[in-house]
């Protein structure tokens, strides 16, 4: 097995290769029913999501408030969904909260079929090609040879900013060894990376996407996270949280958002998130840090959190509860 690194700059400029502690589920919806069924509770439109394709949506509260994000891959018979790490048990629960006697669909949990590798940076298409099962001509959503699949996330992510190619593989577990091998050599021969937990979160953050629950839990709109146009879609019909986000999207107005902060040529203190962060000049709430890292490329501690309006401005100087000074930072940080 290939030593894991802590510098994310090979994964920025060619490939990274990580294996989550613990994969994403894997839950499947069949049935007749199965996409007016989610179309009541996603905030995507799965009605008009094309086979073989991949979306990125929602499931909230009914203050509109994010309870999950998932992806969704819809098969030729069912729809793959595939939420958060951790949160198999709650997310199962929440769907049957929905799953009324006369819905034609069932949930079937396959999670402890698959085990889950992630890769990031430009080259990952160049490593999936050899994976690939060219008789599924999917796009965003592929099969694999080995039986598993593999979800390619959109470049254009939070506040439509370019995050670069990343993608998650579902292997079956027997299939597991032989893949993992498969994809180190490749690995080692073109010069990618094997990243360790805190390197990969390092690079998700210098990308500046949001995570649950840091960024998205039951505090936030998909809206404030920078999320809304990827994972919402305004033009389907009812929904749960549907009437708040609509209101937001066309009456209202934001009061907070995603945002980047550094701090410069040192790494954050350790602290218990989220963070209060306050305006040097009277003292008050300008916003919240909810994730740290430290940036060997930028040589400075790097976070994610929200922002209100006022204090938006690349450069604007904050501070943390112990008095040390952060600035707010453009995303992406890399």
């Amino acid at each position: 097995m290939q030593t894991e690194v802590s510098d994310t700059r090979i994964a920025h400029k060619k490939f990274g290769l990580f294996y989550p502690s613990v994969s994403r589920p894997s839950i499947f919806i069949e049935g007749e029913d199965r996409k007016t069924f989610l179309q009541g509770i996603a905030s995507q439109d799965i009605l008009k999501q094309d086979e073989k394709s991949l979306s990125y949506s929602f499931f909230l509260n009914p203050k509109a408030r994010i309870l999950f994000d998932a992806w969704c891959g819809n098969f030729e018979d069912k729809i793959g969904l595939f939420p958060p790490a951790d949160t198999r048990e709650e997310f199962i629960n929440h769907l049957k909260k929905y799953l009324f006697f006369r819905t034609k669909a069932k949930i079937t949990d396959m999670s402890e079929h698959f085990r889950e590798i992630r890769l990031v940076g430009p080259e990952t298409i160049s490593v999936l090609l050899s994976l690939f099962d060219n008789n599924f001509s999917g796009s965003s959503f592929r099969m694999l040879k080995n039986g598993g699949y593999v979800l390619i996330h959109p470049t254009s992510f939070q506040h439509n900013l370019d995050v670069g190619l990343q993608a998650d593989l579902f292997i079956p577990i027997d299939q597991f060894e032989t893949t993992q091998k498969s994809l180190e050599d490749f690995t080692s021969k073109k010069g990618g990376v094997l990243l360790s937990e805190s390197s990969y979160l390092t690079y998700l953050t210098e990308k500046g996407i949001p995570l649950f629950p840091s960024e998205l839990n039951d505090s936030f709109f998909p809206a404030e996270a920078g999320l809304d146009s990827v994972g919402v879609s305004y033009n389907k019909g009812c929904y749960v949280g549907q009437e708040p986000v609509t209101r937001l999207k066309f009456q209202g107005h934001l009061n907070r958002s995603l945002a980047g902060f550094s701090l410069e040529g040192a790494a954050f203190p350790k602290m218990e998130f989220p963070v209060t962060l306050f305006n040097p000049k009277d003292g008050n709430e300008a916003g919240i840090l909810t994730r740290t890292s430290f940036s060997d490329i930028l040589g400075s501690g790097i976070g994610l959190g929200y922002l209100k309006r006022n204090f938006s401005e690349n450069g604007t100087e904050l501070l943390l509860p112990d008095a040390q000074l952060v600035r707010v930072h453009s995303l992406p940080f890399v």
